[in-house]
């Protein structure tokens, strides 16, 4: 069976105009539940949620400039001592990594 349509009364070709209209107009019903909750403050906060990591290049975190990527193998328990770090800390693996190597190359 092909569907050719997003629910029973919008078909796939809606544009994203169209679909703002009826959002706008409060015609476009959301379908389940929101992820996630709160309200979004203005609009600069909306495209800091939706932009998703930022750049942390020359200028640190604000969106210029090109983050430098680097890979490395870590050793199972090692990678299982991060994540349960990161998880404890309510932080995310790669900021610990960063403030490590940061810290070590500091102090070298």
């Amino acid at each position: 069976m092909t569907h050719n349509t997003i629910s029973k009364h919008l078909p796939v070709t809606t544009t994203d105009d169209e679909l703002d209209t009826l959002a706008t107009e409060g015609r476009l019903h959301p379908i389940g539940q929101p992820l996630g909750g709160g309200d979004i403050a203005d609009e600069d906060e909306l495209r800091a949620i939706m932009s998703g990591h930022p750049t942390l290049g020359h200028d640190h975190a604000t969106g210029h400039g090109a983050s430098a990527r680097r890979q490395v193998r870590l050793p199972e328990h090692t990678n299982t001592a991060l994540d349960a770090y990161a998880a404890k800390h309510n932080t995310t693996a790669s900021a610990v990594i960063r403030n490590a190597l940061e810290a070590y190359l500091t102090n070298a």
